[in-house]
């Protein structure tokens, strides 16, 4: 990696370089080189700098003033430059954004601590913990190139390095973005101190978390893997192999989605039909029968998945087996528990 990067600089050196020394040989100082181009004295010092590159019909123009050939001026130019430009804005975009929510998710928890509410101390802590603090660990991903932490990552592909750099940025940014919009929308909720409010704003950043991933994935996840060397396949067939396989493992993702969904819409509607309010015997039965039902569905993705790829290696469609099954009824059979407590503990009761 660290030879790679080298490299990069020595082109972006070369083309800075080049322009600078063809422009001397021409006898133009930067500012006659820039009135002729009809762009800034900035432009031009900015070019031989290597900070940006100029566009194709520039670089023509170059060649008329300069009186040299496309391949003198660009033959050390550097094709990841753009690629470089849309990084670095994204990455202050993203910090900028992480800063200005943890700022007022303080303020949130400064306020709470005040008014002495529980529910207003724990509100900037839960948005933090949903949001601010995917931002260190994508961070460490980008700066260091590994990415094997990453939710999904397959140690037998082999990645497009760009796209994924790509892509954990976006997701970064949006997820940063997300949550600056949720907490500043719960600045003057907290001053009402509504207690649904409270709950809006827990349902809008988890609705807004999974949003941002969700549109992220679709826009910058795909084409990601150029072929599974760990399967023994690369080039073209690697190419149809990651197809064949992300093809199949998108039917339990589906199946997961839905029971998601159910589980979601269940919590709301126990919540807001029957009025269980916090720190009662009504919310720790919602919980002992939510979240054990959560974790048999995250059980199933990752089994399901993790199958779902060895079948398409063998060239097998896939098809739920019995403990897929066993864990989707057994979700389900907590779902109606979870529906039943509501209905026995309407009201939620009291300690």
């Amino acid at each position: 990696m660290s030879e790679q990067h080298a490299e990069q600089r020595e082109n972006r050196q070369d083309f800075g370089g080049r322009l600078a020394a063809l422009r001397r040989a021409a006898g133009l100082s930067q500012q006659q080189l820039a009135e002729q181009l009809f762009v800034t004295r900035q432009a031009v010092s900015r070019w031989e700098g290597n900070r940006t590159q100029p566009d194709l019909a520039t670089l023509q123009q170059l060649t008329a003033v300069l009186g040299c050939s496309l391949d003198e001026l660009v033959g050390g130019l550097d094709p990841d430059a753009a690629f470089r430009r849309r990084c670095a804005s994204w990455q202050k975009t993203t910090r900028l954004a992480f800063w200005l929510a943890l700022a007022v998710q303080l303020g949130l928890f400064v306020l709470g601590a005040m008014r002495g509410t529980m529910e207003w101390v724990l509100l900037p802590v839960l948005l933090f913990l949903c949001g601010g603090s995917l931002h260190p660990m994508l961070a460490v991903m980008i700066s260091s190139g590994d990415y094997t932490m990453l939710a999904g990552y397959d140690p037998d592909a082999a990645y497009d390095r760009k796209k994924l750099e790509t892509l954990v940025r976006a997701m970064d940014l949006w997820v940063q973005l997300a949550n600056l919009g949720i907490s500043l929308m719960a600045v003057p909720v907290g001053f009402a101190a509504s207690g649904a409010g409270f709950v809006v704003l827990i349902i809008s950043q988890v609705v807004g978390l999974l949003g941002a991933v969700g549109c992220v994935q679709y826009k910058y996840g795909r084409d990601l893997v150029t072929g599974y060397p760990g399967l023994g396949q690369t080039g073209q067939a690697g190419r149809q192999k990651a197809r064949d396989i992300q093809t199949q493992q998108t039917k339990p993702a589906l199946w997961w989605s839905g029971l998601f969904g159910a589980q979601f819409f269940l919590c709301l509607f126990c919540v807001g039909v029957f009025r269980i309010p916090n720190n009662s015997p009504g919310a720790v039965a919602q919980m002992a029968t939510m979240l054990p039902g959560v974790c048999l569905g995250i059980a199933f993705l990752l089994c399901q998945t993790s199958r779902a790829k060895r079948m398409a290696a063998e060239e097998q469609k896939w098809k739920m087996n019995k403990s897929g099954a066993a864990m989707l009824l057994g979700a389900a059979a907590l779902m109606v528990l979870q529906l039943l407590a509501a209905v026995f503990m309407q009201g939620g009761g009291s300690w």
